[in-house]
């Protein structure tokens, strides 16, 4: 099976990923630096967590450290039976510096340090952790980012101070990345980052990667599984999100300030990444 390196991008006004989403409907074993934290609150599914094979349903709570590799899929003998209900959980990716890079490194946190190492190996938690941080992971969509933060950060010391948890993989589970290939993604999301309000072509993205642009866009896509432009849209939408936050801020603003130099286009690939018009986010 390959794997692929996936790109993830920071919602805006947060220093990290949330979502409550459909699961199952991954089609590539991935990773990313990014830690990732599960709640399955609906269904079942298959996984590939690291070494290992194994099913998830509803009520597990797991989470996956940097760069390990995963995919969840529909588990077809559940739906066969339950064709109307679809996978469904939480889903948050943070870096392990997203609060800073001197965070983890202050007396108070030494726990989630070492939270952070042990889910290298992946953690499953047991039901009565699980149990105490319902209330939290099922009302954590409702609330504004500061206040969400904070219960990120609950459920974390949470997870961080508890011994009642199970590792998804083999005690001498190692997972090596390549080096270059970090690197050059790691260029390329740079100059993103710092670039996406001025145009930004493909040759320039390639000559970053030091590749042609034919031979980069194939590689981007079988590296991240989507295509440069929709990777650039999305960082300039979440962008777009931001201003659009701020006091008599109109769509147009939003558009151009962000990098789009058509209304029509942005309109569109809003909607498309967002699920939501521009004008009714705005709302």
């Amino acid at each position: 099976m390959n794997l692929s390196f996936r790109l993830i991008t920071p919602q805006a006004n947060r220093s990290y990923s949330f979502r409550r989403e459909l699961l199952g409907f991954t089609t590539l074993w991935h990773y990313h630096p990014e830690l990732e934290l599960v709640y399955f609150m609906k269904g079942k599914v298959n996984a590939l967590v690291g070494d290992t094979f194994r099913d998830f349903a509803e009520g597990d709570l797991v989470l996956l450290g940097s760069n390990f590799p995963h995919i969840f899929k529909e588990q077809p003998e559940y739906q066969a039976a339950n064709p109307t209900v679809n996978p469904y959980g939480l889903m948050l990716q943070f870096q392990e510096n997203f609060l800073g890079k001197e965070f983890l490194e202050k007396p108070e946190t030494i726990r989630l340090r070492h939270l952070f190492e042990r889910a290298r190996r992946g953690l499953l938690f047991k039901p009565n952790v699980v149990e105490s941080l319902q209330p939290v992971l099922e009302t954590l969509h409702t609330q504004g980012e500061t206040r969400q933060l904070l219960m990120l950060l609950d459920i974390l010391f949470t997870m961080a101070e508890t011994q009642d948890y199970d590792y998804l993989t083999n005690q001498d589970y190692f997972f090596h990345i390549n080096d270059d290939d970090e690197h050059r993604l790691a260029r390329v999301r740079q100059y993103v980052y710092e670039n996406f309000k001025s145009k930004i072509t493909v040759a320039k993205v390639a000559s970053i990667a030091n590749m042609s642009e034919t031979a980069f866009c194939r590689y981007f896509k079988s590296r991240t599984s989507k295509n440069f432009t929709r990777f650039l849209n999305e960082v300039r939408v979440a962008y777009a999100c931001k201003v659009l936050h701020k006091p008599d801020t109109t769509v147009s603003d939003a558009c151009f300030r962000s990098g789009f130099n058509s209304l029509s286009y942005f309109n569109r690939q809003f909607k498309a990444i967002m699920q939501v018009s521009p004008q009714r986010y705005l709302r």
